[in-house]
């Protein structure tokens, strides 16, 4: 079940691992109860409407909040872009070595 956290937490996946710290606005897969542990602790939204328990879906996310944790989460994938070095003077003498 495809949650978006929406304040820093620590996430229990329900392996050896314990608590998993995951950052706002990542969107994570937890188990089912850890899911409701979360929205109902105002931690976490649903992705999908579907999976919000609550007719009224309070615990959903709006489209564009997933858009945005989906556009965060691109462009943390790309590299950073880094200045190219250029190595030190050769010393001809040879001395330096």
């Amino acid at each position: 079940m495809k949650i978006l956290i929406i304040e820093t937490t620590q996430v229990n996946y329900g392996d050896d691992r314990g608590g998993v710290h995951e950052d706002s606005g990542n969107i994570v897969d937890v188990p089912k109860d850890m899911a409701k542990k979360l929205t109902e602790a105002n931690r976490a939204l649903y992705v999908e409407s579907t999976d919000d328990p609550y007719k009224d879906r309070r615990f959903t996310a709006s489209e564009d909040m997933v858009k945005a944790a989906k556009a965060m989460a691109k462009a943390k994938k790309k590299p950073a872009p880094t200045d190219p070095v250029d190595p030190p003077p050769a010393d001809p003498t040879g001395e330096g070595q």
